[in-house]
């Protein structure tokens, strides 16, 4: 999923309202979406919250800990600049793809703050490793875990058909427990009976390349049941994602964010 499209969705009007307004017009204890409405309480849940490029997602905590997953851009972009977004706590790699664990980005992170936590699984600590970069700490799969003060959980990421991104890999997805909800950023990987097994208020499903699709992110987010869908590794493509805002149940509430601002599913 190396290939980057071009943002094409530029205005109000395609988008719809900033998910943040709707919070203040509708409430943020709404429990279902209104097909032509931003999720009313995506903003309650998503506070702190910001998904950039990829598989990059950044969480701050109520008492001030910030955590990237698979984090891509680096502590001098603007963008990161422009959301405050430069100084984490800890860093957790879900498999060591370039467009996962780009190791100038760590070591970029590891001088802003000596003292962050970088973990990921087995196979990415050996590559990161090989590549010179050995301050990265082991998880294990299908375990709760506490590091930097932040609790989360590893779940195995993996296509059951195919030969790319096997089970055996042992690549991670990770759910992680912020500010009292459990938010599950999977990864590249599609419905698992791991995935089957767990409690998400929030999913983060792959959707675009690298063996996601529109139904893998679907079936994620029923069996993790889920209340919130916010795709990732959509590259911008306003296909993908109205395809899968057609396919998502009515009272499933969905959000994107796109150049790192939270906004409503095209349709």
């Amino acid at each position: 999923m190396r290939t980057r499209h071009v943002f094409t969705l530029m205005t109000g009007l395609m988008l719809g309202w900033a998910v943040s307004a709707a919070v203040g017009a509708a409430g943020g204890d709404d429990k279902t979406c209104e097909k032509s409405k931003a999720c009313p309480k995506a903003g309650k849940l998503l506070k702190g919250i910001v998904h950039l490029t990829d598989n990059d997602v950044r969480f701050q905590t109520k008492d001030k800990k910030t955590i990237f997953v698979d984090p891509m851009s680096g502590p001098g972009d603007s963008l990161v600049v422009s959301l405050g977004k430069m100084k984490p706590d800890l860093i957790l790699i879900t498999h060591p793809h370039g467009d996962h664990l780009n190791l100038d980005v760590l070591k970029a992170y590891v001088k802003v703050n000596p003292e962050v936590i970088v973990a990921g699984p087995a196979d990415a600590v050996r590559v990161a490793k090989e590549k010179g970069f050995d301050s990265m700490r082991t998880v294990e799969m299908n375990k709760a875990a506490k590091l930097a003060g932040v609790e989360f959980e590893t779940v195995p990421a993996y296509f059951t058909e195919g030969d790319h991104h096997p089970k055996a890999s042992g690549w991670a997805g990770y759910v992680l427990r912020v500010n009292g909800n459990r938010y599950y950023v999977t990864g590249d990987t599609g419905p698992t009976e791991e995935a089957a097994k767990l409690k998400a208020d929030v999913i983060f499903p792959l959707l675009w390349g690298c063996g996601g699709n529109a139904e893998g992110a679907v079936k994620l987010a029923a069996i993790s049941n889920a209340s919130l869908i916010v795709p990732v590794h959509h590259g911008g493509s306003k296909d993908a994602l109205v395809k899968l805002s057609a396919m998502l149940p009515k009272g499933l509430c969905r959000a994107v964010y796109l150049n790192g601002k939270l906004t409503q599913m095209p349709e």
